[in-house]
């Protein structure tokens, strides 16, 4: 039957972006147990304000590819950039596991963060044009869980390499990797069904086309009008993950295992790391089916990020207190599960709007998250010290809460896509109607 090989196939294109977001993950969260081993390797004297360097650099130039990555995405398409992108995050790893200087580091680290930012928007425009609208939320969360296989990798399996192996030849054999998933995106990855002579998944589906959606290109000013102009529907869920994301980032991207190391004395922290990367894995899962059966992405947002609240009020007055190790492994699970669920956030705000600027969709939601981010962990070095006493953690997880409170108070206010979609400023089906 025609259309059989296009239901085959795409998981196969599915399955090579998904390990290279694997990678994606990794390097994101690395930090957690590179960082300190790096700095001191290349002879850097202000360790804290090194790590804090190298977590913000990733974020800034992960950031800066954003808008570029989504619009390469629309305009050339998947299979190209991915290949290229990825190359280049292979030159960054080994320009790390060679470096002799701190400068040679950051270099590396800008050149992994450029090529592993324009991965997921690609990956999310595979899912926009080979399944159907409707299978969004779960793939996406599928997605999120597999990248949290590699945050779970960058804790406990990362600290134990680090260890045996060192972390230049870890950085080396990671970027023969990402060389080789580059190789596969050439040759597996296309872009659309057409490119393997079936009809496009519109096609199979005519009721998921609403009148307006088109795979025609939208330029990228009208498409980022577009956003921009739409008010509710992507300034919420956007913003309170910009918050949501900056915490996390400041506390599992970076501080969560030398935070009880420094404060508690765990010898096997890194635990606590991987452990959060387990409960995002669950949630991430699960979250667009829940999203199904509750009907609406927004309630379960808003409940998740109430959970979230009350892990970080746990872990803001229990600062210092409670040294178990067993119930701090249970809030590390705690903080992976209820955060996990932010992930609908692309799908509220991606799914106002066509297929033909879903790219750009998510790469504004990217730059907004990832502005969190590297706002965030840039602040965690102007309140640690090299020391990195228990009051400063207390200051530092205290901005942390109250972060959080403001992203639930715009979680409430914002709402579920029931209705239909925002319709691009520059729409080249109104233009042929027209003309008609």
């Amino acid at each position: 039957m025609k259309g059989n090989k296009v239901l085959r196939y795409r998981w196969y294109i599915f399955a090579v972006l998904l390990a290279a977001y694997f990678l994606v993950y990794l390097h994101r969260v690395v930090d957690s147990s590179v960082a300190k081993p790096i700095v001191e390797g290349v002879g850097v004297a202000d360790v804290t304000g090194s790590m804090v360097i190298l977590a913000s650099v990733y974020l800034y130039a992960y950031l800066a590819m954003q808008i570029p990555s989504g619009l390469m995405t629309d305009r050339i398409g998947p299979r190209k950039i991915t290949c290229a992108f990825l190359m280049l995050a292979a030159l960054g790893t080994f320009l790390t596991s060679y470096a002799d200087s701190f400068a040679m580091v950051v270099m590396g680290k800008i050149l992994i963060a450029c090529g592993m930012a324009v991965v997921y928007i690609p990956l999310t425009k595979i899912l926009a044009v080979w399944f159907r609208k409707k299978d969004f939320a779960t793939l996406n969360g599928s997605i999120i869980a597999v990248g949290n296989v590699g945050a779970i990798a960058a804790g406990a399996p990362i600290a134990f390499l680090v260890d045996s192996m060192g972390w230049r030849d870890l950085f080396f054999l990671i970027g023969v990797i990402t060389m080789i998933l580059a190789l596969l995106c050439l040759i597996i990855v296309r872009n659309r069904p057409s490119e393997i002579g079936e009809k496009e998944i519109l096609d199979m589906y005519p009721e998921d086309r609403q009148m307006h959606e088109t795979y025609d290109k939208v330029p990228l000013k009208s498409g980022m009008v577009t956003v921009v102009k739409s008010g509710r529907a992507f300034w919420m869920p956007a913003t309170s993950y910009l918050l949501v994301y900056g915490t996390i980032m400041a506390f599992q991207g970076l501080w969560v295992i030398y935070y009880f190391k420094d404060i508690y004395g765990f010898a096997n922290a890194a635990f606590l790391m991987s452990m959060i990367g387990v409960g995002k894995i669950i949630s991430a899962a699960m979250a667009g089916t829940v999203a199904k059966k509750v009907g609406s992405k927004r309630t379960v947002m808003f409940s998740a990020c109430l959970g979230y609240l009350t892990v970080w009020g746990v872990i803001w007055l229990l600062a210092g207190e409670m040294h178990v190790f067993s119930f701090w492994l249970c809030i590390n699970f705690m903080f992976g599960f209820f955060s996990g669920f932010m992930v609908l956030a692309f799908a509220q705000a991606k799914e106002w709007f066509p297929v033909s600027i879903s790219g750009t969709v998510i790469s504004m939601v990217n730059v907004m998250i990832f502005s969190g981010g590297a706002v965030f962990t840039a602040v965690t070095g102007l309140i640690l010290s090299n020391d990195r006493f228990l009051s400063e953690y207390r200051i530092l997880w205290g901005l942390m809460f109250f972060a959080v409170v403001l992203a639930c108070i715009l979680l409430y206010l914002s709402k579920d896509n029931d209705t239909g979609s925002v319709r691009p400023v520059h729409d080249p089906n109104t233009e042929r109607e027209k003309t008609a």
